[in-house]
């Protein structure tokens, strides 16, 4: 059978224009970041890892979908940063209904090109909050606060929004829904969703530090970035109350492990405190730092030096819980910035389980020092016992002594295991033997 030329020639034209059309449109996306956490350390990572992505690939723009009760306003400066600098332009969304972008979540809307929420979304509570002996308070030093409203005024008319109602979001503490958001200037745009939102944008010129781009929406491609498993590691460690247990826990075992060494309680609380320190290498005060070292010397010098477990070991205790409680967010030095509500869901989920570390701990501890203080019968010396170990005059092992086991080694030579021995003499809880004379 002859087939015509031209339907072959036509057919891969068609063929070549189809598979063209097809790379053209796999291309073009658009990359969707996620802040649905409290924002920490783990959230500039991820931002720079988005950015780092669609700086390498065709892509049009990043969206960062908003769902946040803010964090801490050290990193929330740094993504606002990334943002400027970023060669593609940067959409802010809360979405979707229902999410919030309160405190430090506000920073980053008002820093990025285009500012968007979808119905019945809310924005606002900026006003920083301080821990007090009484609970959380507003804070209204003038500094602090001047400081907050010029920075998101400066973002607010750098996009062209109305700059004015930014001091309400710090000084007033003031929420909007999306639609008075839009109303008042806060925002660009309410949609209600993703493919809305693009389809909105499409045409849209927007001014960037690197020159004007024109956003080509229609029907986009959308590419949900997917963080490196450093960031999934660096999210779980860098939450507040997750990062002040894993250092108060290591502080503990560290201790214990001193204490009682060869059960690997000092490698765990070392570990756990270089990872700790790492997490809240941002929000840790050099307050909170002596705290925990003063604390953790009272409880050494109460274990190693005086006997039983005292003032000086109370005291350490103490020291302990209150650079703890330290370590919650401190807005006083504008390290963080984030609602009230979360604020008092700390106080409450980390002071709890680092008073019922603490008394674990403590248990343990003078369950060892009971240990430790206990002297052996004064009638011990002379009596007769079997090995349970192969003891010399170096090597140390265990014999049984009236049914109960006991560490000892030889006088002299070398003892096998199964011999009776008498005992000669003792060093403190070990004991010392030799075989039993025929």
């Amino acid at each position: 059978m002859r087939v015509n030329k031209k339907i072959i020639i036509y057919l891969l034209i068609f063929i070549f224009f189809l598979s063209f059309s097809l790379v053209g449109s796999t291309n073009k996306f658009v990359n969707i970041v996620e802040i649905k956490e409290s924002i920490t350390g783990a959230t500039t990572e991820l931002v720079g890892e988005a950015f780092d992505f669609s700086e390498r690939e065709d892509c049009v723009a990043n969206i960062i979908i908003l769902d946040t009760q803010g964090g801490s306003l050290d990193e929330t400066f740094k993504i606002a940063d990334m943002i400027e600098n970023s060669r593609k332009p940067v959409i802010g969304f809360v979405y979707p209904s229902g999410a919030k972008a309160w405190s430090a979540g506000v920073f980053i809307l008002e820093s990025t090109h285009i500012a968007a929420m979808a119905p019945h979304t809310i924005i606002g509570s900026c006003q920083p909050v301080e821990l007090t002996p009484t609970g959380t308070r507003y804070i209204n030093d003038s500094k602090i606060i001047n400081a907050l409203v010029e920075w998101l005024v400066e973002r607010a008319n750098s996009h062209g929004r109305n700059s004015s109602i930014m001091s309400k979001f710090v000084i007033e503490n003031m929420n909007l829904n999306a639609s008075e958001a839009l109303k008042l200037g806060a925002i660009d745009y309410v949609e209600k969703n993703i493919d809305s939102l693009l389809e909105a944008l499409d045409g849209k010129t927007i001014e960037t530090t690197h020159g004007n781009v024109t956003l080509s929406t229609h029907g986009i491609s959308k590419i949900f970035f997917k963080p490196s498993i450093k960031i999934y590691i660096l999210r779980i460690i860098s939450h507040p109350i997750v990062a002040s247990l894993l250092l108060i826990a290591g502080i503990f075992s560290l201790l214990t492990g001193l204490s009682a060494p060869g059960y690997g309680a000092e490698i765990f609380g070392a570990i756990a405190i270089i990872i700790s320190l790492l997490a809240l290498g941002f929000s840790i005060s050099y307050i909170a730092i002596l705290l925990l070292i003063v604390g953790f010397i009272l409880l050494a010098i109460e274990l190693f030096v005086t006997p039983g477990f005292g003032v000086i070991g109370v005291g350490g205790l103490i020291s302990i819980i209150i650079g703890a409680l330290f370590m919650i967010p401190n807005y006083q030095n504008m390290k963080w910035l984030i609602s009230q509500e979360y604020q008092q869901m700390l106080v409450v989920f980390l002071l709890v389980p680092v008073l019922v570390i603490a008394a674990f701990f403590v248990f343990i501890l003078i369950k060892f020092l009971k240990i430790r203080k206990k002297k052996p019968a004064i009638d011990v010396v002379g009596k007769e016992a079997i090995t349970v170990d192969r003891i010399d005059s170096e090597k140390e092992g265990y014999i049984k002594l009236e049914g109960e086991y006991w560490k000892a080694r030889a006088k002299r030579g070398e003892i096998k295991p199964d011999t009776e021995v008498v005992v000669v003499g003792r060093e403190e809880l070990t004991l010392i033997v030799e075989p039993k004379s025929r």
